[in-house]
């Protein structure tokens, strides 16, 4: 994940889940050990949409889904994935298997968080810091064949937001992804985030 993307996470999940709207970029830049120059980069892009608006020091949100919209077309999950491979076990139990320190998401992040998922799926997605762990667990179960567990990268940030992804991140996650339902857990997870803040 790109330094920007450390930024619109943030403000995604300070505006959807604290309701949070006003900032300043020196504080963005000290939380995230970036320059001020790089937070400013980050928001040019979501000024020029008309997601924030600044004044002051600081500035505002004053569209979220500008934000929301911009990172998930820009986000390029596939460059995340540490391993990929195939396992003939049902996803939850896959799921319960995975090692401590995982964070899901994608799907498994809809059923963790929300309980029965709009779709059936067949994939699991998952963040660590060690991905070579997560492989190492299930190394004596793989099978040949289209991979159905893909183990990403974690980010040094993702610690931040407790012991679940943001709802910002997660969506942005489904949107990268091409299975025929994914669709479906897009417009699941849009109308939570939708009915949060409404």
């Amino acid at each position: 994940m790109k330094k920007n993307e450390f930024i619109w996470r943030h403000l995604l999940f300070e505006v959807i889940e604290k309701r949070t709207i006003r900032f300043q970029q020196q504080e963005l830049a000290t939380l995230f050990s970036v320059s001020s120059s790089t937070v400013n980069a980050a928001l040019i892009p979501i000024r020029r949409l008309g997601g924030i608006r600044v004044g002051g020091r600081g500035f505002d949100i004053v569209d979220y889904e500008k934000i929301l919209y911009h990172w998930a077309n820009v986000r390029q999950l596939s460059k995340d994935v540490a391993f990929s491979f195939r396992l003939n076990e049902p996803v939850r139990e896959i799921e319960g298997q995975l090692p401590p320190d995982s964070y899901l998401t994608a799907y498994s992040a809809i059923r963790q968080r929300f309980g029965e998922p709009p779709a059936d799926y067949e994939s699991v997605y998952c963040y660590h810091s060690h991905p070579e762990i997560v492989k190492n667990r299930f190394q004596k179960e793989t099978r040949n064949g289209k991979p159905n567990v893909f183990i990403l990268q974690a980010d040094p940030f993702l610690y931040l937001y407790g012991k679940e992804l943001s709802l910002g991140h997660i969506f942005v996650d489904l949107w990268n992804l091409t299975d025929w339902y994914a669709k479906d857990f897009v417009t699941y997870l849009k109308g939570v985030i939708d009915g949060l803040l409404s």
